[in-house]
């Protein structure tokens, strides 16, 4: 009877040790990302002289679903500036932080790789660290690509809103 109730002990403590080590491992995941709204800002203002026509343009995506393949997804238009699909990825880093790779598969780019950054991301917006206005609390990160290996053009990406 004493070796039946210490048995019974041991499975009830085991269980409880199970179970508290896969709540807490649960607990620490990350959240799923089901869609991200970014802003999608493009300069290609680097033009010398009049005859072409420069662009800076912010547009403000539909909510984009992760890991999509580049023809399987909508065009992005950034006005005059260019087009393409804007695919991401989001990877748990870790501690609560993920980071989201950014590409926007540009129609203006043409002999550089598609303009592709990092975003480091803890799933809500950035916290003031000074009283600079122009500081973003978005997250977001910038890239230059060249245009025919001289030419410069630029791209800044943002997370505005996302869904869980």
């Amino acid at each position: 009877m004493c070796s039946e109730v210490m048995s019974s002990s041991i499975s009830s403590v085991g269980l409880l040790s199970l179970l508290f080590v896969l709540t807490a491992s649960s607990q620490n995941s990350p959240p799923k990302v089901t869609s991200i709204t970014f802003l999608l800002t493009v300069n290609d203002t680097w033009y010398p002289d009049a005859y072409h026509k420069k662009c800076l343009q912010t547009v403000k995506t539909p909510p984009l679903l992760p890991d999509q393949q580049w023809n399987k997804t909508q065009s992005i238009a950034v006005g005059d500036c260019d087009q393409g699909p804007l695919l991401y990825t989001v990877t748990d880093e870790g501690n609560g932080k993920s980071s989201v790779i950014v590409t926007f598969f540009s129609s203006v780019i043409e002999d550089a790789s598609h303009p592709s950054c990092k975003i480091e991301w803890n799933y809500s917006y950035k916290e003031p660290k000074t009283t600079d206005p122009t500081e973003s609390l978005l997250p977001g990160c910038f890239v230059a690509d060249s245009r025919e290996g001289y030419h410069m053009t630029y791209y800044w990406f943002h997370i505005l809103d996302w869904r869980l």
